[in-house]
C-alpha cells in the first residue's frame, strides 16, 4: 500500500510502500509429519549410541527438543516500511547504503520473499515476507534506490526446508 509520508524514529520515512507480513511462513505439520521426524531422529541417535558419537546424540537431543517447543509458537507479523532512506522490518532499520543488492522471488503460493543482501558480515541475508504486497511496485521502486540481482532462485536449503516443512 503507497502512503503519505511522516517521519517516523531515526529518520526513517512511513509511507512510500508499507505492508504486514509474518516473520516466516509457519508449514502445517500432521501427525504423519511428527511420526516421520521421530523415527528418523530415533535412527540417528541410535545411530549415535552404537558409534559412541556422544556429541551428536546430545546435539540431535537439543536439535528435537528446541524444534518441539518452538513448534508451538506463532510467526509475529512484523510491519515493513519502505521509505526513501531505507528499509525498516519490524524495529531493525537497513539504510540503502547498508544494502549492496536486492531480489524478489515470487512463486505463489510457494514462495514470495523479497531478500536482500546487506553488508553485514555475520547475517548478510535477510529475507521478507511479501505478503499481500504487490511485487511488481515493490521491485519498480527498489529498482530506483538499490541495484537488484536478477535471475536469484531459491536455494537449495531453502527448497529443501520447504519441502520437509521445517
Amino acid at each position: 500500500m503507497e502512503g503519505k509520508e511522516q517521519k517516523v524514529e531515526n529518520g526513517f520515512y512511513n509511507g512510500v510502500i508499507n505492508w504486514e507480513a509474518p516473520e516466516y511462513v509457519q508449514h502445517e505439520k500432521g501427525w504423519k509429519w511428527f511420526l516421520a521426524a521421530g523415527i528418523a531422529d530415533l535412527g540417528f541417535c541410535i545411530y549415535a549410541v552404537i558409534t559412541q558419537n556422544w556429541t551428536l546424540l546430545v546435539a540431535l537431543v537439543l536439535f528435537s527438543a528446541i524444534y518441539v517447543w518452538q513448534h508451538g509458537e506463532v510467526p509475529r507479523d512484523v510491519e515493513i516500511i519502505v521509505s526513501r532512506t531505507g528499509i525498516k522490518i519490524g524495529k531493525k532499520e537497513y539504510p540503502y547504503q547498508n544494502i549492496k543488492f536486492f531480489w524478489i522471488i515470487y512463486k505463489p503460493p510457494y514462495v514470495k520473499t523479497l531478500n536482500i543482501r546487506s553488508n553485514s558480515k555475520l547475517l548478510p541475508d535477510i529475507t521478507v515476507q511479501l505478503g499481500d504486497q504487490d511485487p511488481a511496485i515493490l521491485r519498480t521502486y527498489l529498482c530506483s534506490q538499490i541495484r537488484e540481482e536478477e535471475g536469484r532462485e531459491e536455494t537449495a536449503l531453502d527448497v529443501l526446508i520447504r519441502i520437509f516443512k521445517m
